[in-house]
C-alpha cells in the first residue's frame, strides 16, 4: 500500500465522526460536497498567501484540482452564500407555525411544508421520522405536535455546533503546524490512552479523568489570566488550549 493510499484511508476514518455530526445537523451529501469545495478553495488561498503568491483562480485550480471556472463560480457565490440547508428551513417553518398558534399539524399540512422545501426529492414521511427522532415533533393520533423543547434544543445544538467548529478547526491547525510549520510555532498535542482498561472500570476512570481535567482547566485559566493585558477583548489573536475526552466503547468497529 502506498503512502497516499494510507493517508486516504486515515482521512476516511477521520471524516466518519465529522460526517455523523453534519448528518445530525441536517446537511445533505451534496451540500457537504459543496462545503468541501469551498474549504479546498479557502485552504488553497491560505497556502498561497503563506508562499507569498497571489491567489488567482488559476493558482487555486492548480493547488486543488478544481476547474478554474468552477473556482471563479465558487468565489462569486461565496458573497451570496445561503446560511440555511433544507432541514433548517423545515425547522424554521415549524417555528413560524408554532409562533402563529399552530401547535399541532395534520399529516397533510406537514407534508405540504416539507414537500414545498424538498421538492418531493425526499419522502415527507422520512423527514417527519427524523424530526420525531430529534424530539422536535410528537405524534398525537392523526396529528403531530410541535414540541415545547424545539427552541431550546435548537439553541443547544447551535452552541454545540459553534464549539465543534472552533475545537475541530484548532485541532487540525495544531496538527498542520506540527507537521509543516516552523520550529518556532511551539504548539503541542498529546494523546494518552490505553486498550487494557476492562469495561466495568471505564466509567469510573472517565469520571476521574473529568475531575482531574477540571482541576487542570482551573490552573490553566489562572495561568492565562496572569498574562492578560488591560486591553479590549479581541485585540490580539487568541492563544490557549482545547481539551476533550474520548471513549471508543460506542464504536463497534474498534472491537
Amino acid at each position: 500500500m502506498t503512502t497516499s493510499q494510507t493517508h486516504l484511508i486515515q482521512l476516511q476514518k477521520a471524516l466518519v465522526p465529522v460526517t455523523k455530526m453534519v448528518i445530525k445537523f441536517g446537511l445533505q451529501c451534496h451540500e457537504f460536497k459543496e462545503n468541501i469545495e469551498f474549504a479546498y478553495i479557502q485552504a488553497a488561498k491560505e497556502l498561497l498567501r503563506e508562499e507569498n503568491r497571489t491567489a488567482t483562480n488559476q493558482a487555486i485550480a492548480v493547488k486543488t484540482g478544481i476547474d478554474r471556472r468552477k473556482v471563479a463560480e465558487h468565489n462569486k457565490a461565496l458573497k451570496h452564500k445561503k446560511g440555511f440547508n433544507k432541514m433548517d428551513l423545515v425547522i424554521l417553518a415549524l417555528q413560524k407555525c408554532k409562533a402563529g398558534g399552530q401547535k399541532t399539524l395534520s399529516m397533510a399540512r406537514l407534508s405540504q411544508i416539507i414537500d414545498g422545501i424538498y421538492g418531493h426529492h425526499i419522502r415527507a414521511k422520512a423527514v417527519i421520522n427524523e424530526l420525531i427522532q430529534a424530539e422536535m415533533l410528537t405524534p398525537e393520533k392523526n396529528r403531530y405536535r410541535i414540541t415545547d423543547a424545539l427552541h431550546q434544543k435548537l439553541s443547544l445544538q447551535a452552541e454545540l455546533a459553534d464549539e465543534v467548529d472552533v475545537t475541530t478547526q484548532r485541532l487540525f491547525e495544531t496538527f498542520f503546524k506540527k507537521m509543516f510549520g516552523q520550529d518556532g510555532d511551539l504548539l503541542t498535542q498529546k494523546t494518552l490512552q490505553s486498550s487494557q482498561i476492562p469495561p466495568r472500570k471505564q466509567a469510573r476512570l472517565q469520571q476521574q479523568i473529568k475531575h482531574r481535567l477540571s482541576l487542570f482547566e482551573k490552573n490553566v485559566e489562572n495561568l492565562i489570566n496572569e498574562y492578560v493585558a488591560n486591553v479590549p477583548e479581541g485585540t490580539y489573536p487568541k492563544i490557549g488550549l482545547c481539551q476533550f475526552q474520548f471513549n471508543e466503547m460506542s464504536d463497534p468497529e474498534n472491537h
